[in-house]
């Protein structure tokens, strides 16, 4: 079951939080590390009326724990005469958990995300995927995302 997240669901939320902060501290490590989320980090983002977050339940345990959770925000574009104004909505964050995965979760909680957007007439969804993040850049793509840019860096 898709439903949207409350505040009782931080101990569920903050395990699936630290399986993706993991994955990106081992794939990009000079910018992400390991490190304990707050509660008030949750709440903020509960609370926070440009954004919204969908939890899975875990079937096993429903109520008590979860098996995916998403984030998404409403963004505006930035005042610029060459960029089109559009609404759009940007995932920060999709977490299925392991036992989960290749289920169906992700694909149901990214359709939750978008009808959530659309309501808040956003025209698009965006977000990002680190490099050698394989299995997140497939998923995304048999959901019918494709490249929009590319960052690149260089070490100084």
């Amino acid at each position: 079951m898709i439903r949207r997240a409350r505040e009782d669901d931080w101990e569920g939320a903050r395990a699936l939080w630290r399986e993706v902060d993991d994955l990106h501290a081992n794939l990009a490590p000079a910018y992400f590390r390991r490190a304990a989320r707050a509660e008030s980090e949750w709440r903020d983002l509960l609370a926070s009326s440009d954004a919204a977050v969908f939890v899975a339940d875990d079937p096993r345990a429903p109520g008590v724990a979860l098996a995916g959770v998403v984030s998404v925000r409403i963004y505006e574009t930035p005042p610029d005469p060459a960029m089109v104004p559009l609404r759009r909505g940007h995932v920060e964050m999709l977490v299925v958990g392991g036992g989960h995965r290749r289920r169906g979760v992700g694909a149901r909680l990214m359709d939750e995300v978008a009808a959530w957007a659309r309501r808040q007439r956003a025209v698009e969804l965006v977000l990002t995927v680190w490099s050698g993040n394989k299995a997140a850049e497939a998923f995304y793509e048999r959901l019918g995302y494709r490249e929009l840019s590319r960052v690149l860096h260089a070490k100084l």
